[in-house]
């Protein structure tokens, strides 16, 4: 039996990986905002994906001609994008129907499963949950945002910055402890110690001064790193902006932001030395959907010009019906 969940395992890692080449993943980051487009990559395929609302169930995988992808709108992102990589690993596979619960996703992670009679229905489960975990964080993109953000393994141990890493990567906090855990970043008990923090904890700071907002969204950090890409929040996401700001020079950072986001708060932390470099943290939360720039310089009051940041930002709302990507491949036709 342990012979057929390892071989189940390597199956369906190794299909995510054959995938994620012939889309050509890893030379695309740029235009999926640095995560695996997984809803691209279904439209790619031609597999029709529907968000509904879904009682009990994550998703579904129904074969047919096209073959179809069912994905709840009663989940957060972060899981709606796994669970539409477990799908996809179903069809890449060529597995049979599948509605899955929660409960056979657990079951699936745990190497656990229903009882005698139901192991191969389990193999074909393992099988689509590793093609998932490999598909959406593959090595290769936790090397690319950690080499971005400056973070060595060390980082990692950090839940602060695995919640980070894990926005970035479009994918659960739980999820991606175990992708580092299974690319040897970490060891297995700093593993299990980062998910005894849960990531409401982990927003709390950020959301302080945010009175209404939706428990499914996130609370990002970005910095001067992160004006090299463009990033994608979700409508009710928090972004905190953390410059360094040379104050004791007469130097302080404004702000041009779009309308559809409002800023929340505004805060400084002073360096620990006379005539050090503080931080300024500026907190804006992201009212509706839109594409542009959030723009920052730092100038003194009396100068003209100063030191220019922008960062491309897109916020995006909740998918229902046929997922945007069906649509626009559909139209393509």
């Amino acid at each position: 039996m342990i012979k057929e969940l390892r071989d189940a395992r390597l199956k369906g890692a190794k299909a995510a990986y054959r995938i994620l080449d012939m889309l050509e993943a890893r030379d695309r980051l740029k235009q999926t905002y640095g995560q695996v487009d997984v809803f691209q990559a279904l439209a790619q395929l031609d597999i029709m994906v529907m968000f509904k609302p879904l009682d009990g169930l994550l998703g579904a995988y129904l074969r047919g001609s096209p073959p179809g992808v069912l994905i709840s709108t009663k989940r957060p992102h972060s899981v709606q994008r796994f669970t539409a990589a477990h799908e996809l690993g179903h069809a890449v596979l060529e597995h049979e129907p599948s509605l899955d619960t929660p409960d056979v996703l657990r079951r699936a992670a745990s190497g656990r499963f229903g009882g005698i009679g139901k192991f191969a229905a389990h193999l074909q489960e393992v099988e689509a949950d590793a093609f998932a975990g490999e598909f959406l964080m593959p090595r290769w993109l936790l090397a690319h945002h950690a080499a971005l953000q400056g973070w060595s393994p060390r980082h990692f141990n950090d839940p602060a910055v695995v919640y980070q890493l894990s926005l970035r990567c479009g994918s659960s906090y739980d999820a991606t402890t175990r992708a580092l855990e299974r690319n040897r970043v970490i060891s297995s008990s700093s593993g299990a110690a980062l998910r005894k923090v849960k990531p409401k904890a982990l927003k709390e700071d950020l959301r302080r001064d945010d009175k209404s907002f939706n428990p499914w969204s996130d609370a990002w950090i970005i910095t001067e790193k992160d004006q090299t890409s463009s990033v994608k929040f979700r409508e009710g996401d928090v972004v905190g902006v953390h410059l360094i700001e040379h104050a004791a020079g007469g130097y302080r950072w404004i702000h041009s932001a779009p309308t559809e986001m409002t800023p929340l708060s505004d805060r400084t932390t002073l360096g620990l030395d006379i005539g050090a470099a503080s931080e300024r943290r500026i907190v804006f939360k992201c009212d509706h959907a839109m594409h542009g720039k959030l723009a920052f310089v730092e100038k003194r009051p009396w100068e003209s010009e100063g030191h220019n940041i922008d960062f491309s930002v897109e916020i995006v709302g909740p998918e229902e019906g046929l997922s945007s990507a069906t649509r626009q491949r559909l139209v393509q036709r």
